[in-house]
Formats: C-alpha cells, structure tokens, sequence
C-alpha cells in the first residue's frame, strides 16, 4: 500500500500528516473549481440578509420576506460548493477506509497475550465454549469453557503469525451455525475488524487490539479518549483555517 510509510510514524504524526495532504488536496480543488469572485458576493449579501432580519425580528412579515430572499442566495452558495464535493468525496471515502483498517487498533503480534470476550443477550446463564481453526500455533490462557459473568466470557490467550477463526458455542446445544470470528495475528499494521456483532444469543464478539489513541493513553476529555476520527477531524479544520486564508479562499 503507497500509505505504508506512515507505519513508521507515530499514529498522531500520521493523522496529522494525512489531515494536512488531504485538506491541501480539497483547498485546491475548492478554489479552482468554484467561481470564487460570485462566492464573496453572495457571502456577503448572506451577511447583510442575516443583518436586516436581526433587525426585523419586531416585523414578522418583513423578516419571512427576508428570509426568501437569503434562502435563494443560500441555495446558490451551495450549488457553487458541490461540485468540488464530487471531485473529492471518493478518494476521501477510501483513505478513511484505509485509516479506519490499519490505524483504529494496534495489530495482535505474535506470541503477544490478548483477550477475547463474547457477549451474550441479557438473562443468559450458564457456560461459553470456544475453539479454533486451525488449532496449531494457538495457545489458550485460560480455559477453553468459561462461566457466563456479568453476560460476558472471556478468554486470554496468545498465537503464532497467522488468520484464525474462532468459534463459540453457548452451553452444550450443538447448532448447525455457531457464532465465528475471524483474527489475525501478525508483525504487519493490519488487522480484522476487532468488533462483530451477531443475532441471537451471542451479540457480540470483542477481539483484544489495543485502540489506537492518537493522542496519547494518558489524554482524555472526561474519560473519552479520541481516536483517530475525532482526531482528523480537529486536525483538518485547524489546518484549514490555514491553507484558506494561505490561498485566500472565500
């Protein structure tokens, strides 16, 4: 993958780095694909709208009146911003495809301890049972029947380089579909999707990545850690306050 050098950086310097490539990219394309001179005039008759009908908020009719007239000017201020969105929403789509598959999580190395949970639907009792396919190269922690606790059963374990596939069975019923989850161990920045959902009796399955937090383990807003998408987010409009008024971007 031509992202592959951004492995070799630390997850908030990569985000950084992508937020700044992809923010400059779309800059570009915003301003040599809209007619720039038109937006600033009809940003600016949309402020001298917004004006009048601040002061018109003692005459209901005069102000409805108003706010037709900035709904036509708005109507063409959007028109004027959609067409850059078809140049860039599809490249943007598939490396925020990229960033959520390779810089969410960390990825299981090998011979690393890790956890699997299944958690199983309110109410049920009794007894999980996991397996594995294949069975070589994978070594249980704990044992491979675990107690329902707090609707939950988890497992530690650790595994040589390789894809598994884990399987639960609920209790002692034999099902023609048992519940299967998909993981990989690897030296590589990649991963399955650690989170799965089901239908039935087991909900969901949790495999143990550690969530990437771009800014750091020990930062949080009030026991929320950003990921990388929250990141990006704060990044890129930093960075685009920036490179608009650097190419003088209405």
């Amino acid at each position: 993958m031509f992202l592959g050098f951004l492995f070799d950086l630390p997850p908030f310097w990569a985000i950084l780095l992508i937020s700044f490539v992809l923010t400059l990219a779309t800059t570009i394309v915003y301003k040599y694909t809209t007619d720039q001179k038109r937006m600033l005039e009809l940003k600016g008759q949309s402020k001298k709208y917004q004006e009048r009908m601040k002061a018109s908020r003692d005459d209901p009719q005069k102000m409805l009146k108003i706010q037709n007239e900035a709904m036509k000017v708005n109507l063409e201020l959007m028109k004027h911003s959609f067409r850059p969105t078809l140049y860039t929403f599809l490249p943007i789509i598939l490396i925020f495809w990229w960033l959520n598959a390779h810089l969410a999580y960390y990825n299981l190395a090998p011979q690393q301890d890790f956890t699997i949970m299944a958690q199983v639907a309110q109410g049920i009792g009794g007894n999980v049972t996991i397996s594995f396919v294949p069975q070589q190269g994978i070594t249980l922690l704990s044992e491979p029947v675990q107690t329902i606790n707090d609707s939950k059963a988890t497992w530690q374990l650790k595994a040589d380089a390789g894809t598994y596939k884990a399987s639960f069975t609920l209790g002692s019923v034999v099902v023609d579909n048992p519940v299967e989850k998909q993981f990989l161990v690897t030296t590589e920045r990649s991963y399955e999707t650690p989170i799965q959902p089901y239908k039935g009796a087991i909900e969901q399955v949790t495999i143990g990545n550690k969530v990437v937090h771009p800014l750091g383990d020990s930062f949080s807003l009030f026991g929320w850690y950003p990921g990388w998408l929250a990141t990006y987010i704060v990044l890129s409009i930093l960075v685009s306050i920036g490179l608009r008024k650097a190419f003088n971007v209405v």
